[in-house]
């Protein structure tokens, strides 16, 4: 029998964001990699995605979302942010996190990596052709359900296919598989119904960063 690791779907959780908590008061971020937030009892867990606002000094931070990883009684990291070159923190500055809604009407998800450019650079004294490494794409992640408009996932996918905001989408992984978190924009959702069928339906998010695997 293959000792190598698997883990079933059903048994996860898996959670969409679809509101805010109450802002977290932030005392200082360090120069470092990765930056650490100090907030007295923020009482945040791992896999938390919030928007920093308001910050004075590292303002290299403010109006975007981060994930919290490490999370300790007065401090946490962000996931994947190397602050060692950013403007030193002076004061303020507020976490407000995103409330998360557990999408039980889910029936399957499928992420699909995006691409790297390959940039050509060939020249006249080249032999063959040769490329450099460009920017890679976070790629695509499709969201399958049984279709319930009005359910509060659902409606909030509706929402920020209006407003542009971003989702967040965290895969906690059964028998500590680990937990998966992932932030993009609605680009499309769609649904259908057939005689002896249940109404389904999709959402593809364009994701549009890294995809964070936590411990």
């Amino acid at each position: 029998m293959s000792s190598g690791q698997r883990f079933k779907f059903n048994g996860s959780t898996i959670q969409v964001s679809t509101g805010n908590a109450s802002a977290k008061t932030i005392t200082d971020i360090t120069e470092a990699d990765p930056a650490v937030v100090s907030s007295t009892a923020h009482g945040l867990s791992l896999g938390t995605v919030g928007r920093i606002a308001a910050v004075v000094g590292m303002t290299e931070l403010n109006g975007n979302l981060y994930v919290v990883d490490n999370p300790d009684t007065g401090d946490f990291e962000l996931a994947g942010v190397d602050a060692s070159a950013y403007t030193p923190y002076v004061s303020g500055g507020t976490f407000t996190p995103l409330t998360y809604t557990a999408f039980c009407e889910l029936t399957g998800i499928d992420q699909q990596d995006g691409t790297t450019d390959e940039i050509d650079v060939t020249t006249v004294c080249s032999t063959a052709k040769e490329f450099e490494v460009g920017l890679s794409d976070s790629g695509t992640l499709t969201l399958n359900y049984n279709y319930a408009p009005n359910s509060t996932v659902q409606a909030a996918f509706a929402a920020a296919k209006v407003s542009g905001d971003e989702i967040a989408v965290r895969v906690v992984m059964p028998n500590s598989g680990g937990t998966i978190v992932m932030i993009g924009s609605v680009q499309q959702s769609s649904f259908t119904g057939a005689v002896g069928a249940v109404y389904t339906g999709s959402t593809q998010l364009k994701l549009t960063g890294e995809i964070f695997v936590l411990a």
